[in-house]
């Protein structure tokens, strides 16, 4: 028999607080959306908007039409973002999948090494000079090399692959497999959960970095679409040193249309993937 729970007015203080959190989220990014389609003749700065006024996609029109600011930036976000993933998982699918192994021989102290970065590192200055000896700088290799395992990721991968059955890789080996076969035909097919969702974690860290661009990239023609919005909002740089004129435009807009834009893809690519982001991290918690 069908039992109704009773609201509580527990439930209702949980409900209203998700509710008021989900909308202290949704709201700006609804406002900044709305400023962005409204046409430039009936926007009013410093007001509230909830509905475009005269709908208008001039500004992104604009915006993706400035090949020699905005659209490269953009591009440059999205090759740094594929190129630092791909390298990231595969350099962290291998490093877990060797810390996993329980009979390697100096395992504590090699996870010990690993871990140590975790705390401390040898500062920005070093960090610094390393880059600029190894002639990184204004290249790609500048924005993903140095970030390319995240320690986090790592363990948490560590620790799912260490949880798999051992009888899966004994009877790979008894067919003639080797380590990398294993890990290839065996161990990966079975985990794309946690591929799924660490693949997210880099992917989303790589196209919101902006802090490597502004230390390792001096030439305007390889900044990422994160660097040209903060120099637009936060040092208010005029739209034409980023290949935009400024006729008929509102910068407020034109900024709103840009960070519109910078948001479009991780929100395209998440839904594919979010089914499988909480799995994906649930299996991978579990210690060891």
């Amino acid at each position: 028999m069908f039992i109704q729970k009773r609201f509580s007015v527990i439930d209702f203080l949980i409900y209203f607080f998700l509710i008021l959190f989900a909308l202290m989220i949704v709201l700006p990014v609804w406002q900044i959306i709305v400023i962005s389609t409204s046409s430039e003749q009936v926007y009013i700065a410093d007001k509230v908007h909830l509905v475009p006024r005269s709908f208008s996609l001039n500004e992104y029109s604009r915006a993706l039409g400035s090949i020699g600011g905005i659209t490269r930036s953009l591009f440059i976000s999205i090759a740094v973002t594929v190129f630092g993933t791909c390298i990231s998982m595969m350099l962290t699918t291998i490093g877990a999948f060797v810390l996993s192994k329980k009979d390697l021989p100096g395992r504590k102290a090699l996870f010990g090494f690993v871990l140590f970065p975790m705390f401390f590192s040898g500062g920005l200055v070093p960090f610094y000079i390393l880059i600029r000896t190894l002639h990184l700088s204004d290249t790609i290799f500048a924005l993903t090399l140095p970030v390319a395992i995240s320690t986090y990721n790592l363990v948490i991968m560590k620790n799912y692959f260490a949880g798999q059955p051992a009888s899966l890789e004994e009877a790979a080996r008894l067919d003639g497999c080797s380590e990398l076969q294993i890990l290839m035909k065996v161990i990966v097919p079975i985990s794309m959960p946690m591929f799924a969702a660490i693949s997210l974690f880099y992917g989303v860290a790589y196209w919101n970095d902006y802090f490597l661009a502004t230390m390792f990239i001096s030439s305007n023609k390889m900044y990422p679409l994160q660097v040209v919005l903060r120099q637009m909002i936060i040092q208010n740089l005029v739209l034409s040193q980023v290949g935009v004129r400024m006729e008929s435009s509102n910068p407020e807009q034109f900024k709103m249309a840009c960070i519109v834009i910078g948001m479009i893809p991780v929100l395209l690519v998440y839904p594919f993937i979010q089914k499988h982001f909480t799995k994906g991290i649930m299996l991978g918690a579990v210690k060891e």
